[in-house]
């Protein structure tokens, strides 16, 4: 659409593509750039400048606007998109939402007639999500200088409430079907499951709730929001609520979907633990998720730990890290939140010994990191970069996944058969293809294919879930389940709430500036935050049975 293919990229075409009834082959490269904006997936790959300021300003350097012009329009959008406050920092020091939003106001400064994202709120915080949402659509309604939006996306609940037609594709790159979505969401719900799409869980939720009942009538309307969801509780009676409670915490609470898995005999239910004391609940979970642990060994069980961490960017006063102190259990699976900027990024460099802390130490197993062989302690970590492209040095599939196994000596351990496997995460690939040539999705999934092959400790994951459909999902979630029982300890970071508190045992949240917020068991989150979705609806039902 925006002229990358013909004038970038090669390849054989049938067909046209008109841009405004003219077909993108009457058009020069830079005539159709200037209409049509396009947001790549991986902003690392538009980034071409050192400064936020010089970077949203560089389109319109070389459309040959004036100083006074340029430096006015980039603090209009700046203000507008609520990054005034980045405008003087460098690049490099950016988070990978921070550097999303400088791309996209790098192309809004332009004044696009057409503007395509690529998952474009895929790296950002609820807020800035939010954020950006909210602009895209006063961007949309504006009478005097109208915008079309095209945006590929997975997650149906990010753009359910901008977007007013969907078109989805099939793995063959057919469209499948299209139109409005609201039509599409109340008639083609089990053919948009198929499809792979990332339905929202209000939609899952009452589809399952639908399907349990055996209601094939219309007797309820399909909640698209989550305001509709709730008034639906009024509407049911007391057997009703029960179904629908017991749906909800199976699935969006304690999912029961990867129980085929547990060799643990679960000792406590969700209700118990629910009413239970924050101090009490702990050990409880601990002894219920893993029976061989108990109070008396719990620091020997220690695999990681900081104390006072800090860690500020050379030649800068930003504290991406501050004062924290954490301990993770060996076995552990964490989910880790914060919004852009808090240091989610960076901690997991400290911890995968890839940065030296400004101050505080970093423990394995008691050792002081830094006391500790590189090369051995490299050994024990796996770490899943957030662009993916950061971890792949080797020009074919089959060379990158022995990549790890080489440097560690092991090369000869890997049986063709286990390589074949590791090869087929992947997808139905040549051995021989180039990676680079490989889908973003499918690069994550040769980065995961890449560590698991060298049996790491501890598997280290940033943003994992980004560019992945519903079936990569659940392939990842369960492979690194399945990983967690065989002992491994696994850290996501994801802005991805809601997957880390579906199927993580604990969350760690760090504030804005570093610090640390809550580090909870999951359930513990959950019960202390009643403004999350699932437990807001869950005590409306409680409510409700109560009162009936």
């Amino acid at each position: 659409m925006n002229g990358i293919i013909p004038w970038r990229l090669k390849g054989f075409m049938k067909g046209d593509v008109e841009i405004f009834s003219k077909s993108i082959w009457d058009y020069n490269f830079m005539e159709l750039s200037k209409i049509v904006g396009l947001i790549k997936q991986n902003p690392l790959e538009q980034l071409v400048t050192f400064k936020v300021r010089d970077e949203i300003g560089f389109g319109l350097e070389n459309l040959k606007y004036s100083a006074n012009e340029i430096k006015k329009k980039i603090d209009e959008i700046a203000k507008f998109m609520g990054i005034s406050h980045l405008l003087d920092r460098d690049i490099d020091q950016l988070s990978g939402g921070q550097k999303q939003l400088t791309i996209l106001c790098s192309f809004l400064v332009m004044n696009p007639k057409i503007l395509i994202l690529d998952e474009p709120i895929a790296f950002l915080d609820q807020k800035s999500e939010s954020l950006l949402l909210e602009r895209l659509q006063r961007l949309v309604k504006k009478l005097d200088d109208k915008l079309t939006i095209v945006i590929i996306e997975h997650r149906l609940s990010r753009i359910i409430n901008i977007a007013n037609k969907i078109v989805v594709l099939d793995d063959k790159g057919k469209i499948k079907f299209m139109g409005n979505i609201s039509e599409i969401i109340h008639n083609k719900y089990d053919q948009l499951r198929a499809s792979n799409v990332r339905v929202p869980w209000i939609i899952d939720t009452f589809y399952k709730f639908k399907q349990a009942l055996n209601y094939h009538n219309q007797k309820f309307k399909i909640p698209v929001n989550f305001q509709q969801l709730i008034d639906l509780v009024d509407k049911l009676n007391n057997f009703e609520l029960e179904t629908l409670q017991k749906i909800l915490i199976n699935s969006e609470i304690k999912p029961n979907s990867m129980e085929k898995f547990q060799k643990y005999k679960d000792k406590i239910h969700f209700d118990e633990i629910y009413l239970e004391k924050l101090k009490d609940t702990r050990f409880q979970l601990i002894n219920a998720l893993n029976p061989n642990i108990n109070e008396k060994n719990q620091e020997e069980n220690l695999i990681l730990e900081t104390k006072n961490l800090c860690f500020t960017y050379p030649n800068s006063n930003i504290n991406a890290i501050r004062d924290l102190s954490i301990k993770i259990d060996q076995g552990d699976f964490l989910g880790l939140i914060g919004p852009n900027g808090s240091g989610k990024t960076t901690l997991l460099y400290l911890l995968a010994n890839l940065y030296d802390p400004a101050e505080g130490i970093i423990f394995y197993k008691d050792r002081n990191l830094r006391d500790l062989d590189s090369y051995e302690y490299a050994k024990k970590i796996g770490f899943i970069f957030q662009n993916p492209e950061n971890m792949i040095f080797k020009s074919t599939l089959k060379e990158e996944i022995l990549y790890g196994p080489k440097n560690f000596g092991i090369e000869k351990k890997i049986t063709e058969d286990y390589l074949l496997k590791l090869i087929n995460l992947i997808g139905n690939e040549d051995p021989d293809k180039n990676p680079y040539n490989l889908s973003w999705g499918q690069k994550r999934r040769l980065n995961l294919s890449s560590i698991f092959i060298y049996d790491p400790e501890i598997i280290l994951l940033d943003e994992p879930f980004i560019g992945q459909d519903q079936r990569t999902i659940d392939s990842l979630i369960e492979t690194l389940f399945i990983e967690n029982k065989r002992g491994k300890t696994i850290i996501i970071s994801s802005h991805d709430y809601h997957l880390l508190l579906k199927y993580t045992n604990r969350i760690i949240e760090l504030n804005h500036d570093g610090t640390l917020r809550e580090y909870d068991m999951k359930l513990d989150y959950f019960m202390k935050h009643n403004n999350l979705g699932p437990i807001i609806l869950l005590n409306k039902i409680k409510e409700k049975l109560g009162a009936n």
